[in-house]
């Protein structure tokens, strides 16, 4: 084999093997890892977060986070089944959950996605990626203090 020959064959197998490692390192963009989401976007299990019902979450519609999680008033009165506790983080990429009152869903800030009161998803992801259903937690009153523990 002459050198010109040489180089042609070695200058060929390294252009495959190059584009070989580009064309499996590019894919679709839902299938690039998300950032690490420690407990799928939601907090720590155990955690507890609580809200003052004199201050906050007065009227239907208002919604509040603390500690990672999204307390919302569905209902009139200060019984437990007048609100709904879910993540405040998207377990898309994690994502600041907002509640959008108008439209009685909750939407993540960063790439749309929508979701029920009840953490059922509404809406995928506006950047080709997919979502998961939402946490929800359970809620507790007591006098005037709403709790919620993951």
């Amino acid at each position: 084999m002459e050198r010109n020959e040489f180089i042609k064959s070695l200058g060929l197998g390294v252009a495959a093997v190059c584009t070989g490692a580009c064309f499996s390192a590019c894919g679709k963009k839902s299938d690039s890892p998300e950032p690490s989401k420690p407990n799928g976007g939601g907090v720590p299990p155990g955690t507890t977060a609580s809200v003052d019902l004199t201050t906050q979450l007065l009227t239907v519609g208002a919604s509040v986070t603390v500690g990672g999680i999204l307390f919302i008033r569905t209902a009139t009165g200060n019984a437990s089944t007048s609100f709904v506790a879910t993540q405040a983080a998207c377990p898309h990429q994690g994502g600041t959950l907002s509640f959008i009152q108008a439209s009685n869903y909750i939407q993540c800030g960063l790439h749309s996605s929508r979701y029920t009161t009840s953490g059922s998803i509404l809406a995928q992801p506006n950047d080709g990626g997919t979502t998961s259903a939402l946490k929800i937690y359970t809620v507790t009153v007591s006098g005037n203090t709403l709790s919620a523990t993951a």
